[in-house]
């Protein structure tokens, strides 16, 4: 899948015309679903199944139970602004602490999470965990990224580490474990992440 998914974003970018950011935001002002902007195109993100929509909305209400005052918990519609690759991402879940910044060319564009939350779709695995990954990370603020399975009770955490420095491989947890973010009072069970929506075999109770 992460073939297919360079493949096919390998074909869009190699279009003869390109988008200015104004264009994409006039797009988006006017669309009732949500784009990327990546390297001048204007990418429609496709909608999510009932277990990947249950899963943003189980992080949300997980973080929502665990911020400290002064950190906030976001939806999937909140816009981020990538300055080192000039791109507009969304994620699927976000916490921001302190007030969200913005830019002056995109008053909708935040520039500064500190957790982003990402679950695996099949049109998406190879970008979430490739250069959309590599994107968020390039933000300063940026601690942790979270990658969530939809097919599997299983959640990757990439973490920055002391230095400021990312690592390539994440920490990988399971039926049973728990992990920890950064600005969240206590830890999150996988379990608490998946229970009602996957058993314990991965397959889907909403179908």
């Amino acid at each position: 899948m992460a073939t297919w998914y360079a493949d096919h974003v390998k074909a869009i970018l190699s279009l003869p015309s390109r988008a200015t950011y104004a264009d994409y935001l006039a797009a988006e002002q006017n669309s009732d679903c949500r784009h990327e902007f990546i390297d001048g195109v204007i990418v429609a993100m496709a909608g999510g199944s009932d277990e990947h929509n249950a899963i943003a909305s189980r992080f949300a209400t997980l973080f929502g139970v665990r911020v400290p005052r002064g950190c906030r918990s976001y939806a999937p519609d909140l816009r981020f602004w990538i300055a080192a690759t000039a791109r507009g991402r969304y994620g699927d879940g976000s916490i921001i602490c302190g007030k969200p910044e913005h830019l002056s060319h995109d008053r909708q564009a935040t520039t500064n999470p500190s957790v982003i939350v990402e679950v695996l779709s099949p049109s998406s695995e190879g970008d979430d965990e490739g250069e959309k990954r590599r994107d968020f990370q390039s933000l300063a603020s940026l601690r942790a990224y979270v990658v969530a399975a939809q097919d599997a009770r299983r959640v990757k955490v990439y973490r920055r580490n002391e230095r400021g420095e990312w690592g390539d491989e994440p920490y990988v947890y399971c039926n049973g474990e728990s992990f920890e973010l950064p600005t969240l009072t206590s830890e999150i069970a996988v379990d608490e992440v998946y229970d009602d929506i996957l058993d314990a075999g991965g397959r889907s109770l909403l179908r």
